[in-house]
């Protein structure tokens, strides 16, 4: 929501949408200006909401703002007076900007000398139709905990007599032993297992048991060399976590810039 409380608020929400669309566009930004004075050709000082200055294409073009934080429709007064600073401000153009609308003669005199009719308003259901505005999302997070370890040795492999080297027994911390299946690239205990161990979720909070025959796995040593896994017991639990979340796109935007002839929104200011 704009969440303005007066004029002056609504003014300053108006520059930043302006400076963000500047941001956007193919234009090289000289100033976007809150509350200025300008003097015109008859030197009189004329109070502006929003002074925007910029260059395209080699030119200087301004952009005189005048923003009504109005509860009701504009009415032609209001016209006339942004009609009168382009006059006496050469080389301007001129923006009405107001949260509810115009009256039908102002709509007319506007059109007729070029005055762009802008909503700088709330964001509303309506602005989402055609797309998602809302979503509610279910996210399930699996997890296994590996309890216990146990595992034999494949004593007949060949591999596995050359590393040994004649013992019998090898020390191992199999949390961080790196495993190697055939002539993959090692990964840590726990991702193997989690590759290979089944889960199932009918076993949620269950301590299970598997047995793992591996055909060809190895544990690679700190020195390098591998010892082939005969086959490996496995203590374990699964957990889950069900997380509900819900998504308004509604509440990610402030405001709307919306061209009150065409209805087509010009820009979207964010949060």
């Amino acid at each position: 929501m704009l969440d303005v409380q007066n004029s002056t608020e609504y003014e300053k929400v108006a520059q930043k949408v302006y400076q963000a669309i500047l941001a956007t566009n193919d234009v090289q930004t000289i100033e976007v200006l809150h509350n200025v004075q300008i003097t015109g050709r008859s030197g009189v000082a004329h109070q502006i909401d929003v002074y925007w200055r910029y260059l395209k294409d080699g030119t200087e073009h301004q952009v005189l703002v005048e923003c009504k934080y109005y509860g009701l429709r504009i009415d032609l007064i209001h016209a006339r007076n942004l009609l009168g600073l382009l006059t006496d401000i050469p080389n301007s153009q001129g923006v009405l900007l107001t949260t509810v609308g115009f009256q039908k003669g102002v709509v007319k005199l506007c059109n007729f000398y070029g005055i762009s009719l802008k909503r700088l308003r709330n964001p509303q259901g309506s602005d989402w139709d055609g797309f998602i505005q809302k979503a509610e999302i279910e996210g399930r997070f699996h997890k296994t905990d590996y309890l216990d370890f146990s595992l034999k040795i494949d004593g007949k492999d060949a591999e596995t007599i050359r590393s040994l080297d004649g013992d019998s027994q090898v020390s191992v911390n199999l949390r961080e032993a790196q495993i190697q299946d055939g002539t993959h690239f090692p990964v840590d205990m726990v991702t193997w297992l989690d590759r290979n161990v089944p889960f199932d979720e009918s076993q949620i909070d269950t301590l299970l048991i598997v047995t793992l025959t591996p055909p060809t796995t190895y544990i690679v040593l700190p020195s390098g060399e591998r010892v082939k896994i005969l086959h490996l017991n496995v203590q374990y639990m699964h957990s889950r976590r069900i997380i509900n979340f819900g998504f308004d796109a509604m509440d990610l935007v402030r405001g709307v810039l919306e061209d009150f002839n065409t209805k087509e929104i010009d820009y979207t200011l964010h949060h």
